[in-house]
């Protein structure tokens, strides 16, 4: 390279990525969302990634992410330690889910990269990981080594999570019904930013983007980023005519669980009214006793764990997701959508997805609507195969990940040392 070239390249800016679960394999919706969001920061700039685990994390897995990242940090959470922290953080006031994830030793990995390599920009996935983005962003946590320019901190909350711990507080009972209001509210002055400077904040939808602004504050760094869908991997599957509902999810979480167990009660009786021989597939890792009592209900079957989902999605004559609390977008859906599926869906499931209902999904908030739809597209080819042709080229249009996440490379990117700090805390602001 020439002098020229030398003094006039520009540096490749270094990110930190901080996510609460190891970012592979992308088979659960924050996993996808973190994952294509490595492998996108990964063409743009240098990334160190440091996470958390709570399973087993294999070597392929760690070869997978040490191409993508250059400095790799994965460090095991015992939960049974994360249960004695969270409840040590309940005690003092402090939300729960930042504590459950933290460890000392990868607090002191991350302070030891900055250091040796500072880095540019911080990325915090999701509230889980703020305690470590604190250690290079805050001032009153930065180590004294630390001194010097604060790298800018983009918040990548994806969800207002306080906002789901609200709604389980209003359906629980008992000591429960207190816990999850603490920690709504203790969440949502994290994700307000009552103690942290975010330079920008970024949401998953533009629906979560007005619950931020309603329920927590107005920030003038509040971007939408949303999701995508791989569309070679779920490409469109063949048309399947026959009586075969299929739900896809993790199945250890508590809106799929209910969600489940709603439709097996409420819905599946009405539709096996009509058609007796009506089935429905629940499909995900890690069912709960809870989950698999439900196949002692006629016509359902629980099968569990799968390395795959589209062979089971290839069996539906209708994709449904019944979740009476949800936030953001529901990659459930789209995946379902892509692969040319009819996808029945409560509001809740629905909100945040760019479609419209009646042509790309079918919306239905009861049991009685929610079975209707569900029989039309068991019962009614031609339309099954206009709502699922009509689901594929909307997301197509809509959903392909390096235009969903576009925006948060220009964050990471553009921003500079004037830009930094765009808004104080909020003990400050007021």
């Amino acid at each position: 390279m020439s002098e020229l070239g030398r003094l006039t390249r520009r540096p490749t800016r270094r990110v930190l990525l901080l996510t609460h679960r190891v970012p592979y394999p992308p088979d659960r919706g924050d996993r996808i969302r973190s994952y294509h969001l490595l492998k996108l920061l990964s063409r743009h700039f240098e990334v160190g990634l440091a996470c958390t685990t709570q399973e087993e994390v294999t070597v392929e897995h760690r070869q997978v992410l040490s191409s993508l990242a250059g400095r790799l940090a994965i460090q095991p959470i015992r939960p049974a330690m994360g249960k004695v922290r969270g409840a040590a953080a309940l005690a003092m006031g402090q939300p729960i889910t930042p504590s459950l994830f933290y460890d000392r030793r990868l607090a002191k990995t991350i302070v030891n990269w900055h250091q040796k390599r500072p880095f540019d920009a911080v990325l915090t996935f999701c509230t889980g990981m703020i305690r470590y983005a604190r250690l290079l962003t805050h001032p009153a946590y930065r180590p004294p080594a630390l001194a010097g320019v604060r790298p800018i901190h983009v918040m990548d909350l994806v969800d207002v999570d306080s906002l789901k711990w609200r709604a389980y507080a209003k359906s629980a009972t008992g000591p429960m019904k207190w816990v999850y209001a603490a920690e709504s509210k203790r969440l949502a002055r994290v994700e307000a930013g009552a103690e942290d400077r975010f330079d920008r904040v970024s949401v998953i939808s533009a629906p979560e983007a007005r619950a931020y602004r309603q329920n927590l504050r107005e920030h003038p760094g509040l971007t939408v980023v949303e999701n995508g869908v791989d569309l070679d991997y779920f490409s469109p599957l063949p048309d399947r005519a026959g009586h075969t509902a299929v739900f896809v999810g993790v199945l250890n979480y508590r809106p799929n669980i209910e969600g489940v167990e709603w439709f097996v009660r409420r819905v599946l009786p009405r539709v096996q009214d009509k058609l007796p021989d009506a089935k429905f597939l629940i499909v995900g890792r890690d069912p709960t006793p809870q989950v698999k009592a439900l196949r002692n209900h006629p016509g359902v079957e629980v099968v569990g764990t799968v390395p795959d989902v589209r062979p089971y999605l290839e069996q539906a004559s209708a994709v449904v997701a019944p979740l009476k609390v949800a936030r953001g977008v529901q990659n459930k859906v789209l995946e379902a959508m892509a692969s040319a599926r009819g996808v029945v869906c409560t509001p809740q499931a629905a909100d945040g997805i760019r479609a419209l209902p009646g042509r790309h999904l079918l919306v239905g908030e009861s049991s009685k609507p929610f079975a209707k739809y569900v029989l039309a597209l068991m019962r009614d080819d031609q339309y099954r195969q206009q709502v699922a042709a009509a689901a594929r080229r909307c997301v197509q249009r809509r959903y392909n990940w390096p235009q969903a996440l576009g925006p948060m490379i220009e964050l990471l990117g553009g921003l500079n040392e004037q830009t930094r700090a765009v808004t104080p805390p909020l003990a400050d602001a007021a």
